[in-house]
C-alpha cells in the first residue's frame, strides 16, 4: 500500500499533507541489489567483472558485513516446518528451507526447488522435476551435503498425516488422494497421493483439482524432511540445533532464546540470485540486557527494521527510516460453535445484528478501520486486491429489531428463557478492551443481554482458543498466502486452523469448487463463501489493521510480506 494513500484514507487532508512530509524522509531504495543471471557460457572477463563487483558490494556492507539486527517476540521452541504454528518460527522456517515454489510479497508463485512441472488434462496429477543441485546443510559429515530429493517431500507429506499425531496444517492439503480417509483412519499415510517417481521426480495426485495447490506448496509447512536424518533425532527433530538441517539460503548458527537467533548464510545453498546478506542476529525480547521493547530498540539504533505502531512513524521519519505498510488483518469477534449458545446460528445472528460499528469507529487508532467484511486488502487474487471486486460492504447490518428477533428464535430453540453468553477473551493490545466495550454495548441495547470481558495477553488468548478453552473471543487473523482461502480455513470443516468447530456442508462445497473454476469464477465463489459465512454468523468482522515496519536509514534488502512467510533476508544489508 502506498504510503500516501494509507494516509489520505486515515487522515483525510491532514493525512495527505503529513504524507507528503514523511515521503521527503522515505526516499525510495533498491531493496533487491541484485546481479543478473550468470550464463554457464559466460566469459571470464566479464564474470571476473561481476565478481569485482559482489566483492565491492560486501566490502561496502557496513566494513566487515555485520548481520541485520532485527527484533522477535521471544524464544522459539519448535522449528519442525510440519507441526511449527508460531508466526516468528515460521518466518525463520522460511528462510532457512526451501520448498517446491515460493510466495512473494506481492502473492505471486515463483518456482524454488521444483524446476518444471507438468499438469494432467484432469488436474489431479501434478508432476514436478527437481532441481538436482540442492542439498542439505547441517547434521554432521553424514548428512552434510546430502541431496535433497523427490523422497524427501514424500516422507515430509506423510508425516504430515501421520495417524499418532497428525500436522495441525495437514487439512490444508485435503485435496490430496486418500487425504480424507488417511485423516478417517481407515487408509494408511503410505497410501496418500504423494510419490517419488525417481530422486528427482516427484508426483504429487488429488481427489478433486485444485488450481491453489502452488499457494499451498510454498507454504512453511511444506518443506522437504530428509527421512535419514529426521530418525537418528529420536523424536527431537526440530527443537534444537542438532536435530536440524537446512536447505535454504540461511542455516541456523545460534539458537539460544536467551540472547538471539543467528542465521547466516548457507554456503552449500545453490540459486540463480546469489544470496548478498552477510546474516541476521533475531534478537528475543529478554535481548540486551532486559530491554524488552523492540520499537525502542529500534529507534536508538540498537536494530535494524521492527514492525513499528502508528503513533511510532514521526519518530522514524524524524531518523530518515523507510515504511511499509499492509492493511493486512483483520479483527474479528469469534464463537465456540461446539457448544450452547452459539452452536446456534440464529444466537450468533443476533450478535451480528447488534454491533454497532459507528460506535466505535470514530474512537479506533489510525492503524485501524472499521470492518464489515473477513478479507483483509493485502489479500490478492490476479494480481488484484480481493476487496475491490467483492466490495467492502458486509451482508449483515446492524439492526436492533432483527437482532431481538434472532434473540427470541434462538432462546425457543435452545428451549430457554435467556442464554448464557459466557465471557468474551480479549487481547489486551491495541486498546482492545476499550474497544470490545461497543460490543457489549451492542447486545446490551438489544436484546439486556450482559457479556463479561476476560482482558489477556494475546498469546493466552489465541493458546486458549485454539484449545478450544472459550465462549466467545475478539482476536486477529492474517492470511497464510494471498488467497481467501487461507482466511476461510478457519472455518472449513475439515481444517486442522477450524478453532471454532463451525461446520457448514454449503460454504465447504463453495471452497471445493474453487479448484475447478476459472478465474473469474473463483472471484465469484469466494465471494459468495465470505456472504455465507457472515450471512451464518460463524465471524464477526470489526476491523482491518494495518501492519508496519520501519526500516533504518543505511539498510537495504529486506523484503517485508503480509504474509505468514513474513520477512524474507536473502538480500538485507548494511551500509
Amino acid at each position: 500500500m502506498h504510503w500516501n494513500t494509507y494516509c489520505m484514507e486515515a487522515g483525510g487532508n491532514d493525512g495527505v499533507s503529513q504524507a507528503n512530509q514523511w515521503d521527503d524522509s522515505f526516499k525510495a531504495r533498491s531493496k533487491n541489489n541484485r546481479f543478473a543471471q550468470r550464463g554457464r557460457a559466460m566469459k571470464q572477463i566479464r564474470l571476473t567483472i561481476l565478481l569485482l563487483a559482489l566483492a565491492i558490494l560486501l566490502a561496502g556492507c557496513n566494513g566487515a558485513g555485520d548481520p541485520v539486527r532485527y527484533d522477535i517476540p521471544g524464544g522459539v521452541s519448535n522449528l519442525d516446518p510440519q507441526f511449527a504454528t508460531d508466526p516468528a518460527a515460521r518466518m525463520i522456517i522460511s528462510n532457512t528451507f526451501e520448498g517446491l515454489f515460493s510466495q512473494m510479497p506481492d502473492g505471486s508463485i515463483q518456482p524454488c526447488l521444483a524446476q518444471s512441472q507438468e499438469v494432467s488434462s484432469d488436474g489431479l496429477t501434478y508432476t514436478f522435476h527437481l532441481r538436482t543441485d540442492a542439498v542439505w546443510t547441517g547434521g554432521g559429515k553424514q548428512y552434510s551435503g546430502t541431496p535433497v530429493t523427490a523422497h524427501d517431500f514424500v516422507f515430509a507429506f506423510r508425516r504430515m498425516f501421520n495417524s499418532q499425531a497428525a500436522s495441525p496444517f495437514a487439512g490444508e492439503f485435503s485435496c490430496l488422494k486418500n487425504a480424507g480417509k488417511i485423516l478417517a483412519g481407515t487408509l494408511t499415510a503410505d497410501q496418500l497421493g504423494v510419490r517419488a517417481i525417481d530422486d528427482y521426480t516427484l508426483e504429487i495426485t488429488l481427489d478433486r483439482p485444485n488450481v491453489l495447490l502452488p499457494e499451498l506448496l510454498s507454504a512453511s509447512y511444506a518443506m522437504p524432511c530428509n527421512e535419514a536424518f529426521f530418525r537418528s533425532t529420536r523424536a527431537r527433530y526440530g527443537f534444537d540445533l542438532d536435530s536440524l538441517i537446512f536447505n535454504g539460503p540461511f542455516y541456523i548458527s545460534v539458537w539460544n532464546n536467551e540472547k538471539r537467533i543467528a542465521l547466516r548464510p548457507n554456503p552449500q545453498y545453490v540459486s540463480d540470485e546469489p544470496v548478498l546478506s552477510p546474516g541476521v542476529d533475531l534478537y528475543t525480547s529478554a535481548a540486551q540486557d532486559g530491554a524488552g521493547d523492540p520499537v525502542a530498540r529500534f529507534l536508538s539504533g540498537e536494530t535494524d527494521a521492527c514492525k513499528v505502531g502508528f503513533e511510532s512513524l514521526p519518530a522514524v521519519a524524524a531518523m530518515g527510516g523507510d515504511i511499509e505498510a499492509f492493511e493486512d488483518t483483520v479483527w474479528v469477534l469469534v464463537f465456540n460453535t461446539r457448544a450452547e449458545p452459539f452452536s446456534n446460528a440464529s444466537v450468533r445472528r443476533a450478535y451480528a445484528h447488534s454491533l454497532n460499528r459507528a460506535l466505535f469507529e470514530g474512537q479506533l487508532p489510525q492503524n485501524l478501520r472499521a470492518a464489515s467484511t473477513l478479507i483483509p486488502p493485502a489479500v490478492r487474487m490476479g494480481g488484484e486486491a480481493f476487496r475491490a471486486y467483492a466490495g467492502e460492504d458486509g451482508p449483515i447490518a446492524y439492526s436492533t429489531e432483527l437482532a431481538r428477533q434472532y434473540y427470541t428464535a434462538g432462546t425457543d430453540e435452545l428451549g430457554v428463557s435467556q442464554i448464557d453468553p459466557g465471557e468474551i477473551l480479549v487481547c489486551e493490545t491495541n486498546n482492545q478492551k476499550m474497544l470490545a466495550g461497543y460490543v457489549q454495548q451492542g447486545l446490551q441495547r438489544s436484546f439486556g443481554l450482559f457479556s463479561g470481558l476476560t482482558v489477556l495477553p494475546q498469546d493466552e488468548v489465541l493458546a486458549r482458543v485454539n484449545a478450544g478453552d472459550f465462549s466467545a473471543a475478539i482476536l486477529p487473523l492474517t492470511a497464510d498466502y494471498s488467497s481467501p482461502d487461507a482466511l476461510f480455513s478457519y472455518f472449513r470443516s475439515d481444517s486442522g486452523q477450524n478453532f471454532s468447530g463451525y461446520q457448514n456442508a454449503e460454504f465447504d462445497a463453495l471452497l471445493a469448487s474453487v479448484a475447478s473454476l476459472d478465474a473469474q469464477g473463483q472471484l465469484e465463489a469466494y465471494r459468495d463463501a465470505e456472504r455465507l459465512l457472515l450471512s451464518d454468523g460463524a465471524v464477526i468482522p470489526l476491523y482491518f489493521e494495518t501492519t508496519c515496519y520501519a526500516t533504518a536509514r543505511g539498510v537495504s534488502g529486506i523484503e517485508f510480506s503480509p504474509f505468514l512467510t513474513g520477512i524474507s533476508f536473502r538480500n538485507a544489508m548494511r551500509e
